[in-house]
């Protein structure tokens, strides 16, 4: 008699994965034909220890209805499976949803659901389950500061913002069709793929009504996804959250039996727990790119739609309004982007020239004020913002969160200002996982952040980062302009995909070169250490880690 190992079967089962629920048929007939015993592949399944996503602080929430990070919407999708999703090629397909169609010129969407899908408690995921989802995280008490993704939908906006009732007659259930259907506000041809933000997930009938604090305990914060949470998190340096296979999942099954997520509050510990082998994976500090790339190669790295930037608090009196406009284009360009890509990044983020980032669709270079240091035209601008009566300010506060090396980045920033004349200092935040929410509230100065798309349109860095009505959420900066709404508001109701892209592309001339109220920097990618024995780490476009996806020898 011939014995099937496990470490065999699970060699076989990553190469049958694609058949999807068959794979298990296929691998118990593996192993009776050469006469051995069936063994299930999720008892030979590793287990996985992340200290990249959190090894800069706690994330702010897991729950896919509030959060407003990429590190807490990682975790969230892989809890929650909306109707639609990217992949890590950047292709849109179903997730719950097995088709869509609209009939009248993508001013109303209907989605068939799939059929036998269900959340981890055993409850069916119906077309009411997303009605139920949806008037959670849009509901103006729960005060999601992602809600505004719901405005596409005609008479969103007045519920999230209570100025209205939930808007019944644009989000219809039909359970015994299975369909949805979605009336918009203006026609939305990018819907299905903007549907499938984490926001617009579904939840069990147990969920209907939980407050912002219900992913506290772990057996009440019940997805749809391919993990289910283990226990109750701790959110805190540290801490950790854990996640299982959902073994109600209708799709494929991950290939790992557990994934603990570590919480750290500084890159360099996360690193060294990674290097002293505790981790699978770990994050890297700021300036050892080339370095730690060299050593572990550069499988966790990839390219992503994203742009860090830094933002000028429009409110404040010193950087912000239009009486400083000249103060902050002088800022803008006495920054050294290519400095802080070399010295930082050694060159994996690359010097930005816009907001939107190279690859995403309607993308234009040179968008921004300047793409490289201009420090002549720095000084001129500096001193017409002094001859109009300004006084050499008080240190412009550089506000970030810490321990992730933007100390390192802002040090890079404060010696660039020092060759125009304009002092500046470091004001960091506890890396606790509310440093976003404090930006919001006005705290900041020049505020550090950074953007990944949540879908890929242009719509998704323009309207979230400096449209008004996205203040309190996205716009941190609290950017207020009639002219560069009008511009969105413009693009967003047209039919015509030209013109909206060209409105677009002004908007962000307006926001960038007129306004000078962001300054971009590099754009962004995802880069980690991996262990050696990380054969697969997919990571998609979005800058999602696609953990259901990894493959451990």
């Amino acid at each position: 008699m011939t014995l099937v190992s496990a470490d065999y079967l699970r060699m076989v089962y990553m190469k049958v994965q694609t058949l999807g629920k068959r794979s298990a048929a296929v691998l118990a007939a593996l192993a009776l034909a050469v006469g051995g015993n069936v063994v299930t592949a999720h008892a030979a399944a590793p287990t996985y220890i992340d200290c990249q996503l959190f090894g800069a602080g706690a994330p702010d929430f897991i729950d896919p209805a509030l959060t407003s990070t990429l590190v807490g919407a990682n975790v969230a999708t892989m809890l929650f499976d909306g109707l639609t999703d990217t992949d890590a090629n950047g292709n849109l397909y179903g997730e719950v949803a097995s088709k869509w169609v609209t009939k009248d010129g993508a001013k109303t969407w209907t989605f068939t659901l799939k059929k036998g899908l269900k959340f981890s408690n055993g409850e069916a995921v119906l077309p009411s389950s997303f009605v139920n989802g949806w008037k959670r995280s849009m509901d103006s008490k729960l005060a999601s500061e992602v809600s505004y993704h719901g405005d596409f939908i005609l008479g969103m906006n007045a519920y999230s913002t209570g100025k209205g009732a939930w808007p019944s007659s644009s989000v219809v259930a039909d359970d015994k069709a299975m369909t949805l259907t979605v009336k918009m506000q203006d026609p939305t041809a990018d819907w299905p793929s903007i549907v499938g933000h984490s926001v617009f997930s579904p939840i069990p009938t147990s969920m209907i009504g939980a407050s912002g604090k219900v992913e506290e305990d772990g057996t009440k914060l019940v997805g749809n996804g391919p993990f289910m949470l283990e226990k109750a998190i701790t959110k805190r340096a540290g801490g950790e959250v854990v996640i299982v296979p959902n073994p109600n999942y209708g799709g494929k099954a991950p290939l790992l039996s557990k994934v603990t997520f570590k919480i750290s509050t500084d890159t360099n510990a996360a690193y060294n727990a990674f290097a002293s082998g505790q981790c699978d994976n770990g994050p890297i500090p700021a300036g050892r790119y080339g370095e730690l790339l060299g050593k572990w190669g550069t499988k966790g790295v990839k390219t992503t739609l994203g742009t860090d930037y830094w933002g000028f608090n429009w409110e404040d009196p010193t950087v912000g309004g239009t009486k400083n406009k000249y103060l902050r284009s002088a800022i803008s360009k006495a920054i050294d982007r290519n400095q802080i890509s070399t010295v930082i990044y050694q060159g994996v983020r690359k010097p930005a020239s816009g907001l939107l980032p190279p690859g995403l669709p309607g993308y234009v270079a040179g968008q921004g004020i300047t793409s490289s240091r201009d420090l002549a035209g720095a000084q001129a601008d500096y001193k017409r913002w002094l001859a109009l009566g300004n006084k050499t300010p008080d240190p412009i506060r550089l506000s970030y969160n810490d321990g992730a090396g933007w100390d390192k980045v802002a040090s890079i920033i404060i010696a660039n200002l020092k060759d125009v004349g304009i002092p500046a200092k470091l004001d960091p935040f506890p890396a606790d996982g509310t440093y976003f929410s404090k930006m919001r509230k006005g705290q900041g100065q020049m505020i550090r952040a950074g953007w990944f798309a949540d879908y890929a349109i242009a719509d998704n860095f323009l309207y979230p980062l400096l449209h008004s009505a996205s203040i309190g959420g996205d716009n941190l900066e609290r950017y207020n302009s009639a002219s560069f709404d009008a511009l969105i508001n413009s693009a967003r109701s047209s039919t015509n995909k030209s013109f909206a892209q060209s409105q677009y592309r002004r908007a962000e001339i307006q926001a960038l070169r007129s306004d000078v109220v962001i300054t971009q920097t590099v754009n962004r990618g995802i880069a980690t250490v991996l262990a050696a024995s990380t054969s697969v780490f997919p990571i998609s476009p979005l800058g999602m880690i696609v953990f259901d996806q990894i493959v451990k020898n």
